[in-house]
Order: structure tokens, then sequence, then C-alpha cells
């Protein structure tokens, strides 16, 4: 789970929880529009909270599903107390459950598309300053192998161009174990660069 997905709401961090709340929201609405049988009352109104809630956690597809749910629970219980509605009456009570399903979860889905490229780019700055610190190390550490050379130090410059690699390698098995390429290595910590004594 990504560091967005547990800092957020308790729907998208719990989706099974938020299933079976909402499950449970259209149980009840359901239950309760049949107990009061008046096809006056807005009790109808309430699926707008199971609706708004799968939206919000899942998205432009669930919500427009939890819509088409609730509007086919609309015509069980319109089955089942033999009321008669007309067109507009249709229309007043499934319009708004089908706007609010796809309205909000469109917006969800744009949030997470919005978060998904604000955590690639914080990715993207890290791997840019990783693969700096990686050049900044080797360049510092081949100057000095250079000046030990020409300087004809010889045992000196092969050894810090040994130090180098070695150097190089940790870095670069660093990079990839927080790219998640090594997968059995431990993320090691940035060897010193060599400096010209």
């Amino acid at each position: 789970m990504s560091r967005a997905a547990r800092l957020g709401p308790w729907f998208r961090r719990n989706p099974h929880l938020a299933i079976a709340a909402a499950a449970a929201l259209f149980i009840g609405v359901f239950a309760l529009r049949v107990l009061t049988g008046d096809e006056r009352d807005a009790t109808g109104l309430l699926f707008v909270l199971p609706i708004a809630l799968v939206a919000s956690a899942f998205g432009l597809r669930a919500g427009t599903a939890a819509a088409a749910g609730a509007v086919g629970l609309l015509a069980a219980w319109v089955s089942i107390e033999g009321v008669e509605l007309t067109l507009l009456g249709w229309a007043a009570r499934t319009t708004p459950m089908l706007l609010l399903g796809v309205l909000i979860g469109h917006a969800s889905d744009t949030q997470r598309a919005a978060e998904g490229v604000a955590t690639d780019l914080a990715v993207a700055e890290e791997r840019q300053r990783e693969a700096a610190e990686i050049n900044d190390t080797l360049v510092q550490n081949l100057a000095v192998a250079k000046w030990k050379l020409e300087s004809g130090d010889v045992a000196g410059g092969i050894e810090v161009l040994d130090e180098t690699i070695h150097a190089g390698e940790g870095l670069v098995r660093t990079l990839l174990g927080g790219l998640g390429i090594s997968n059995g290595e431990r993320r090691r910590s940035r060897p010193r660069a060599l400096h010209r004594h």
C-alpha cells in the first residue's frame, strides 16, 4: 500500500470495510423504504449515502455500478409495493443517484491520478539526486586517482581506483535496491567520497 493510501481516508485504507458499510447502507435504506411504504416519503434519497461512499472509495466505475444498484433496488421497491411512478417520478428519483455516482467517482479517479503523478515526480526527483551523488563521488575519486598517478604514486592511484570501483558498485547497488530490482539486498548507505590528502 502506498504512503498516500496509508494516509488517506478510512474507506481507502480499508476497502473491505467500505464495501461492508456500503452494503449495510443499501440494505438498511431498502428495508426502511419498504417499511415506510409511502411513495411520497423521501427515504429513498438515503441511497445517496452508499453511492457516495462507493464512488469515493473505488472511483467512477464502482460509483456508476452503485448508482445502478440503487436504481435496481428502487425498481424492486416499486414492484413490491405496486407503486405506479410517472416518467417524471422515475427521473426525479434516479437522476440524482446516477449523477452522484458518476461525478463523485470521476472526482475520486482524478484525485488518485493526481496523487500518482505527484508520487512519480517525487521518486524521479529522488533518483536524480542519487544519480548526482553517484556522479559526484566517482568524478571526485577519479580526480584523486589521476592526481596520484600524475605525481608518480602509481600504487596510491591504483588503490584509489579500486576503492572507487567498490564505491561505485555500492552506490549502484543502493540505487537498484531502492528501485526494487535487487530484492534480496539491504539498502546500503552511500560510501564516503575519497578526498585528496
